[in-house]
């Protein structure tokens, strides 16, 4: 499992691959405490059923690791 935190004008971004998951990339605004007060975005392989070409165009638009981009590409474990 891989875990990426990246704060982003006030905004979190994690994303990360999960043997069980697969791919998610989830991006919210924290509250004072830093708890989750709202999700701008919540996708996951499984769950949302988020196809790679979506998740690297997520990650382009958020500007996240391009190496990262790369293996999401060529559906390999970031």
């Amino acid at each position: 499992m891989s875990r990426y935190i990246i704060e982003k004008d006030e905004k979190i971004i994690a994303y990360g691959y999960d043997c069980a998951l697969g791919y998610f990339f989830d991006v919210y605004v924290p509250d004072e405490k830093g708890n989750v007060e709202q999700f701008e975005v919540e996708k996951s392989s499984l769950l949302s059923k988020t196809s790679n070409g979506q998740f690297v165009e997520l990650m382009q638009k958020y500007k996240v690791d391009s190496n990262h981009i790369d293996r999401v590409a060529l559906d390999l474990p970031i």
